[in-house]
């Protein structure tokens, strides 16, 4: 008995972790989709803005790749007793307070002002928490 394989017209590169092929074009979407919110962040508001847009996007990246959610957190935790990412998620707060609290409460870093932020509850604020839903749910949480 004679088995034959069909082989696809284009290679694509083989993943070193589990040995099956990997589809490029999601990867390719996702780095045009930064490249023209860059340029367009930069273009309508400033260079200063796109930096912060590109330290959020590689954030969200290592954030993504290391599976570091709360969400899954948690269901670690429950489902297999492992509490090693609830402590990373606790030391990640703790030092978040360390350094932010002095921070506002000296009013300035860098010589620019620092102060918290209150505003009424508007549609771009709905619609940032929208989006902050989906990119949960398709980052797995």
């Amino acid at each position: 008995m004679t088995v034959t394989t069909h082989t696809p017209s284009v290679s694509l590169p083989i993943s070193v972790t589990t040995g099956r092929s990997v589809d490029p074009r999601p990867l390719v979407i996702a780095v045009l989709a930064y490249i023209l919110g860059l340029l367009t962040i930069a273009q309508a508001v400033s260079w200063r803005q796109a930096a912060l847009f590109t330290v959020g996007t590689m954030a969200g990246v290592v954030l993504y790749h290391a599976a570091f959610g709360f969400t899954s957190a948690w269901r670690v935790f429950i489902s297999d007793r492992r509490g090693a990412g609830l402590r990373a998620q606790m030391l990640m707060l703790a030092v978040t307070c360390a350094v932010f609290f002095p921070v506002l409460s000296g009013g300035e870093i860098f010589g620019q002002p620092v102060r918290g932020s209150l505003g009424p509850l508007a549609v771009s604020v709905v619609a940032g928490a929208f989006i902050f839903g989906v990119g949960m749910q398709l980052g797995g949480g």
